[in-house]
């Protein structure tokens, strides 16, 4: 390739797209991937076994209303939390009530769902159809993965997950050895179907002051799951592994080059995230992100001085993929999102 991967955007915010309707944007651009596409992108393509929303549920537990009560309801979602919300409608964030998981009954209960044999899993047209996707397009085949954390933080929830670590360990083991034993079964049957290009996990667990948990805790209770995953994905023929994490990764980044993960994203500059320090520190580390999304809502002089302070070091470096720090806020005009691209394509 004679130039760096061109996906200068982490995504879009769906009230990014709204604003820039009316900016020039055609209408049948209607959320992020499209975007995606009209911005020519060059993507991946993507299979997805969990992440953000899911912890890899399959069949996915049926969403239902678990009770009602003025204006209000109680419901459960496909991945077993329960939510309040208001009934009419009415546009707020949910409010958190509950997790599926508080002992070892209740994982016990859903392990039926955690099983990588379950039939339309991994055999499936949608599945079928990415495939043939990535061979008609040449994207990178991806499959994605819910990270440990990531899993822990599903089932258990936050509040009681930080306690699990030390009220029952045993708990979170057993779940470990389910994940390891779900996204092996995944990947068995995956590669006898496609050669897979790159794993992603997601984890998001480091906040802007740092990771969520210490490495010792990481060490024990992520680091052999994630070195037996990899290494079998490697006798696989995988060769790419990436995590999603936002905050301030640099206390896990050792940490998870530690089990073979290769890859990083996105480097939230607000959380004090500097990929030209990220790169003299880990210069194996293939990179993508670090461009400060807030910058492209100011002038483009400042859109200028963010770009050419970090892309030109970091692709003379190499394994660099030159994108936002997450998804494009609304404050951002298609103007400056326009001169952005153009600025990195015309000069890289």
């Amino acid at each position: 390739m004679d130039h760096p991967i061109r996906f200068e955007g982490y995504g879009f915010w769906d009230e990014t797209i709204s604003r820039w309707h009316g900016e020039g944007l055609p209408k049948w651009v209607l959320h992020s991937f499209v975007a995606m596409e009209y911005f020519k992108f060059e993507y991946m393509a993507p299979i997805h076994f969990g992440a953000d929303k899911d912890p890899g549920f399959f069949p996915p537990f049926l969403p239902k209303v678990i009770s009602t009560e003025g204006r209000t309801r109680i419901i459960r979602d496909f991945s077993g939390k329960t939510y309040k919300e208001f009934r009419d409608g009415s546009s707020s964030i949910p409010q958190h009530v509950d997790d599926p998981v508080h002992n070892a009954d209740d994982f016990n209960a859903m392990k039926w769902r955690l099983q990588p044999d379950c039939p339309g899993r991994v055999n499936n047209p949608l599945t079928d159809a990415t495939i043939a996707l990535a061979k008609v397009l040449d994207y990178p085949l991806t499959a994605m993965y819910c990270g440990l954390f990531g899993f822990h933080r599903h089932l258990l929830g936050f509040e009681r997950l930080m306690m699990a670590y030390f009220d029952m360990p045993e708990l979170l083991h057993d779940i470990s050895k389910t994940w390891l034993r779900l996204y092996k079964g995944i990947l068995r049957k995956l590669v006898k179907k496609a050669k897979i290009d790159i794993i992603i996990f997601w984890e998001d667990m480091c906040f802007k002051s740092g990771p969520m948990i210490s490495p010792r805790l990481f060490r024990e209770f992520m680091s052999p799951y994630y070195t037996d995953l990899i290494n079998a994905a490697r006798e696989e023929g995988v060769e790419n592994f990436w995590v999603d994490t936002d905050g301030d990764c640099t206390i896990v980044i050792p940490l998870f080059e530690e089990v073979g993960v290769n890859g990083m994203f996105p480097f939230e500059v607000q959380a004090g995230m500097d990929v030209t320090q990220v790169r003299r520190n880990h210069p194996k580390l293939m990179i993508w992100g670090g461009i400060d999304k807030r910058k492209l809502a100011l002038t483009k002089e400042d859109i200028e001085k963010e770009v050419m302070s970090k892309v030109p070091f970091m692709l003379e470096h190499g394994g660099y993929i030159p994108c936002t720090d997450h998804l494009v806020p609304p404050d951002v005009s298609l103007d400056n999102f326009n001169f952005y691209v153009e600025l990195m394509r015309s000069n890289f």
